[in-house]
């Protein structure tokens, strides 16, 4: 979409004030001259008069992180690839298991990937919202296709207002990170419960999002963790891949 101030396609957001949209450069009431600037103005004192009570720095961190903010933009778009990476998850069993825990599985592995993104943006005090994207939802559609063998999931991201490399690399380790994690207590839990297959399918579900991620092209995490630390990306991607070669077998 264009945005409304200068036309240039961009990933846009809905000002809440005006109803308009702009691109990353003018989303803010204040770079797009709001007609209801005076409200902005008047919310952002309130905030800053709230952040400069004095309080211990990592409680005052801890506390932004979560009172996270959902615009209804950020939801629609959150709902829209939930279902889409649903879809490509019930696409493995070619649609012959649907179940709720099938859903609960590939949902959770979605979502909490990109809400870690959010939340750790937030925590070093950046905005950050979802957006889908046009072409990572046809690409995450097509993939929902039963007899396509190769899926891939990439239907938006999380846009960060962080330029540090550092900080950056970062946010974006943190979403393979999540699937990981979850990836390796499904695995406890298949090995436990071994007759269960919702188990090993989340575990390589998990795994799979995680090393499609991690991969360093274009707008994917992996881009941002190699740039930032080659060493962290390497480490984090063979540990990926041996969570993925264990699942398969």
């Amino acid at each position: 979409m264009k945005c409304y101030l200068c036309e240039v396609e961009d990933f846009v957001f809905k000002c809440n004030y005006c109803k308009q949209y702009f691109c990353s450069e003018h989303r803010l009431p204040i770079t797009h001259l709001c007609p209801a600037i005076n409200q902005y103005l008047e919310k952002r004192k309130r905030a800053i008069s709230y952040n400069n009570f004095p309080k211990n720095n990592l409680i005052n961190s801890i506390t932004k992180t979560i009172n996270l903010h959902f615009s209804r933009t950020e939801i629609k778009h959150l709902l829209i690839a939930t279902f889409l990476v649903s879809l490509v998850g019930m696409s493995l069993n070619k649609y012959r298991y649907i179940s709720i825990e099938f859903l609960v599985i590939f949902i959770i592995a979605f979502l909490f990937h990109e809400l870690a993104h959010k939340f750790l943006a937030n925590f070093y005090g950046s905005w950050a919202e979802f957006r889908t994207d046009l072409y990572g939802l046809i690409i995450t559609t097509i993939s929902a296709i039963p007899f396509i063998p190769f899926k891939f999931i990439a239907p938006g991201a999380v846009i960060v207002g962080i330029s540090e490399k550092s900080k950056l690399g970062k946010v974006a380790l943190i979403g393979p990170i999540t699937n990981l994690v979850m990836g390796f207590i499904l695995l406890l839990f298949s090995y436990l419960y071994p007759y269960s297959i919702y188990f090993s399918i989340g575990t390589s579900f998990n795994a799979w999002i995680a090393m499609f991620n991690l991969l360093p092209f274009g707008v994917l995490d992996g881009q941002k963790i190699f740039d930032w630390n080659k060493v962290v990306w390497s480490f984090t991607m063979v540990i990926t891949m041996i969570l993925f070669i264990v699942s398969y077998f």
